[in-house]
């Protein structure tokens, strides 16, 4: 449902009926997910859902930060492209880790080799966001009508209780996008015509999955 949510506000930006949207979810219970152009290669018993975008294989639970974005391609307030966004949005997530007191920085070519749909933060690329000499931050995009989904996940123990508070990362998060992106978020929920069409989506994936 979490991937049927995100897929279902893309399309209707994508005809207009949605604003552009930062979403930040959490999982009920322990899962992986795989992209969209992956083989599913995971241990037996383990629960999978494949995401809409590209990329690796990508472990959530309690642990963690989820986030999607849904923006217009060009529509000036994140950079074109793929490369060139992905540096951007990673560069507000090193700045918010780094906020809460965490070393981090992005990933340069050269200083590792990156691997094809593998477990993906195993296999830094570049603009990824690494501290203490891993990867703790990826993200993978989708582009269809001139929309653009990006989904990433910052793999930490941003415990609430924890020494790295997952709600002082949030903060600091959306903080950083506002001043980065010159923009005011504004808090809601995922709309009815979003979770109506979100519905029949996972329906239709658990059909094609199950066939």
């Amino acid at each position: 449902m979490n991937m049927a949510v995100d897929e279902a506000i893309m399309a209707k930006v994508a005809d207009g009926s949605s604003m552009p949207a930062l979403r930040i979810y959490k999982w009920l219970k322990p899962c992986v997910s795989v992209g969209k152009f992956q083989d599913i290669d995971v241990a037996p018993g383990t629960e999978v859902v494949r995401r809409p975008t590209g990329g690796g294989s990508v472990p959530h639970g309690a642990e963690g930060f989820t986030y999607s974005m849904v923006y217009r391609e060009g529509s000036g307030c994140i950079t074109k492209g793929a490369a060139a966004s992905y540096n951007q949005i990673h560069e507000c997530v090193a700045e918010a880790l780094r906020s809460i007191g965490l070393e981090a920085r992005l990933f340069t070519p050269g200083r590792a080799p990156a691997k094809p749909f593998g477990e993906c933060f195993s296999s830094p690329v570049p603009s990824d966001v690494m501290s203490g000499g891993r990867k703790v931050a990826g993200a993978a995009q989708r582009r269809k009508r001139g929309t653009v989904l990006h989904q990433g996940q910052v793999s930490l123990d941003l415990d609430v209780s924890g020494k790295w508070s997952y709600n002082a990362f949030q903060t600091a998060f959306i903080n950083c996008l506002s001043k980065q992106l010159d923009l005011r978020f504004l808090e809601t929920r995922v709309s009815e015509e979003e979770n109506n069409l979100a519905e029949e989506l996972a329906m239709d994936h658990n059909e094609e999955v199950t066939k």
